[in-house]
């Protein structure tokens, strides 16, 4: 049988992200909706040193049977808290950017590492393609020991206030959706144009 209560031990962070919702972005949802282009709204800069300082993973492997996959619950009970304030801000948290889900969700350690703390922005729309990652074309290919990317986005999802892009390539339309991969470019990078 399917369980569908929330684990008592994941209901603070429910109520935390309901509080957030409540007293931080709804307040100023309109604000930014009529400004509509903006730095990052200074509201949420404590919002993210709060989130910074706290830890990530789901704690120790094996240390509860409890809970399973609590860390993804957590994240998932967060963001739709979140989301009932106010989208649009929920993304817009430095440092919890649309590309660090991707960075996190499949990105080596290593990467994790580099890149989970910088603000990272999503690039897969496309001429063409909007956001369906299966129709993306433009490509990545090895230069010696270097990726190049060549194509077109028509929308970076946070690009302006990123710190490092996730770009959406395909290693080759012939190969399919297996060949849909995504690259992490620092904003600094000088082949970012």
């Amino acid at each position: 049988m399917i369980n569908l209560e929330i684990p008592a031990k994941l209901e603070q962070v429910q109520q935390m992200a309901q509080q957030l919702a409540a007293g931080v972005f709804r307040p100023i949802a309109r604000k930014y909706d009529a400004i509509e282009h903006c730095d990052t709204p200074e509201e949420l800069k404590p919002v993210a040193q709060m989130m910074a300082a706290m830890p990530r993973g789901g704690g120790k492997k094996g240390a509860s049977d409890e809970i399973k996959n609590g860390s993804n619950m957590t994240g998932i009970l967060a963001v739709e808290a979140m989301c009932w304030g106010d989208v649009g801000l929920m993304l817009s948290i430095p440092g919890s950017g649309l590309g660090n889900a991707a960075v996190m969700a499949v990105g080596t350690p290593e990467q994790k590492e580099k890149y989970g703390k910088l603000y990272c922005a999503m690039a897969i729309t496309e001429p063409g393609a909007g956001s369906d990652s299966a129709a993306v074309s433009t490509s990545a290919e090895m230069d010696g020991d270097e990726w190049v990317l060549n194509g077109e986005k028509i929308y970076c999802t946070a690009g302006q206030r990123c710190d490092a892009v996730v770009v959406w390539a395909t290693l080759g339309k012939s190969l399919g959706n297996a060949a849909i991969k995504s690259f992490i470019v620092h904003r600094d990078n000088p082949g970012l144009q």
